[in-house]
């Protein structure tokens, strides 16, 4: 009894001593993710973010350096004549990127158009993307016609451990899985960096079995990715 209270005891202490040092380390390593007009994100990092439609769209993220899997739409109300609305809407489109400690990054839908009717084919196939000092560092540009998710086509790639989830929650898991994939017909900019992400208070965390396999995944090397799909499969 002595010996599993003394390990309980130091299994605690090694728990709070790992937070407090992740305390540490968020406070000193941030990355500010700013969002253009008229998108709406989703899903970051394997799970969705919940974002009223009687509320302005949350315009920055906190995150921490690393590889991010990032999921948005194109969302825009547009108000036309004689008291007359159209509620424009893209399906989910995800783009990776590897973002730097105590830099800024925006994410954008470049050539948005102004007008109408040009939104409204717009909508149908957006492009999204991560810039940094206007240099455009990834973009996925949707698939025409596809509202179910850019990735619906994509194999399942870990043997359908990706079930179960919203469809903003499971493209961006995807987008997660597809990494060090080899995508046909694909033209998704993806950076394998193996850097640790993980979110800060500005992004809805839980400590699910599934968040925990995300965060692995993403910090994974090519090969370890490669054993763990090996595994699965099994």
């Amino acid at each position: 009894m002595k010996s599993n209270a003394s390990l309980l005891k130091k299994l605690t202490i090694g728990t709070l001593l790992v937070g407090a040092a992740s305390v540490s380390m968020l406070s000193q390593a941030a990355v500010t993710l700013q969002v253009d007009d008229h998108i709406k994100v989703t899903a970051i990092n394997g799970q969705e973010i919940q974002q009223s439609a009687f509320q302005p769209l949350q315009k920055t993220f906190t995150l921490q350096p690393g590889q991010h899997a990032i999921t948005a739409k194109y969302d825009r109300l547009y108000n036309l004549r004689r008291d007359e609305h159209d509620y424009l809407r893209s399906g989910n489109v995800s783009v990776t990127a590897q973002l730097a400690d105590n830099q800024t990054y925006r994410l954008t839908m470049p050539n948005q158009p102004e007008d109408y009717e040009a939104a409204r084919e717009y909508a149908k196939q957006p492009t999204l993307a991560v810039q940094q000092n206007n240099t455009v560092i990834a973009s996925q540009q949707s698939m025409a016609g596809n509202q179910g998710g850019l990735f619906s086509g994509l194999g399942k790639a870990l043997g359908g451990v990706f079930g179960g989830a919203g469809d903003a929650e499971l493209q961006n898991q995807r987008a997660i899985a597809s990494l060090d994939q080899p995508v046909v017909n694909s033209t998704s900019n993806v950076n394998t960096g193996t850097t640790t992400v993980k979110q800060t208070s500005s992004v809805n965390t839980s400590t699910s079995t599934l968040d925990t396999f995300m965060q692995v995944w993403l910090q994974a090397t090519p090969a370890e990715r490669e054993k763990m799909r090996q595994w699965i499969e099994k």
